[in-house]
């Protein structure tokens, strides 16, 4: 049954429900850079066993469709004696794939510092944790700033899925809204308005930070 809701209705409706989407944002990315930096860490030093299993596991996520993997994890955590919520377990299909991602683009941060400064340090006397928190991560942080913030831009966007695991958000809260209206264009029009508010400016922020560490 059609139902008269009004634009400015729409817009709120939408924009409360992309609220939900936001909130995934500091979780998936506190996570996401904790576990990405660990691995780098972990492939960077070439830990035997474990470097190459975490290798394997990186590309099979970054090779795989994310349906697969939001499927994949929805189904398999019930399996394991694991029962989350819609938005715990959004989280931890997001943090998979941020996790595999950041943890390429730290690595790649690692592989890229001058080797002369672990020497440096080490004549400092700095021990390993004191060179990793004073001298690797500030720089890793600095100059992988682009690739992190591009990261955040694919968060934003994949939280249009974590509807499969029966999360309300944005885009499920648009369906409902369309079967009330019978007017698709309205409602993904507004959705479409508050992803480009949110990803576009951010895009910007991450082009004029990949110029500036190419200077």
């Amino acid at each position: 049954m059609m139902q008269d809701i009004s634009l400015l209705q729409q817009i709120f409706r939408l924009g409360v429900a992309f609220l939900n989407n936001l909130a995934f944002l500091p979780f998936v990315l506190g996570i996401g850079i904790v576990l990405g930096i660990a691995i780098a860490l972990i492939r960077f030093h070439r830990i035997p066993v474990a470097s190459q299993l975490l290798a394997i596991v990186v590309e099979i996520i970054r090779g795989s469709p994310f349906l697969i993997i939001v499927y994949a994890i929805y189904f398999a955590l019930p399996y394991a004696g694991i029962e989350l919520g819609a938005f715990q377990t959004g989280i931890v299909v997001l943090s998979v794939t941020a996790t595999a991602y950041l943890s390429e683009v730290f690595r790649s941060g690692l592989m890229s510092l001058d080797k002369g400064q672990f020497e440096a340090a080490e004549a400092l006397g700095m021990n390993y944790f004191q060179k990793l928190m004073h001298v690797v991560l500030p720089q890793i942080i600095k100059s992988t700033m682009p690739s992190i913030v591009g990261q955040i831009v694919m968060t934003i966007k994949d939280t249009s899925i974590v509807s499969l695991v029966g999360m309300v958000e944005i885009v499920r809260t648009s369906r409902q809204i369309m079967q009330l209206t019978l007017s698709p264009f309205t409602a993904f029009s507004i959705v479409s308005m508050f992803f480009i508010l949110v990803c576009y400016p951010l895009i910007v922020v991450s082009k004029k930070l990949e110029g500036g560490s190419n200077r």
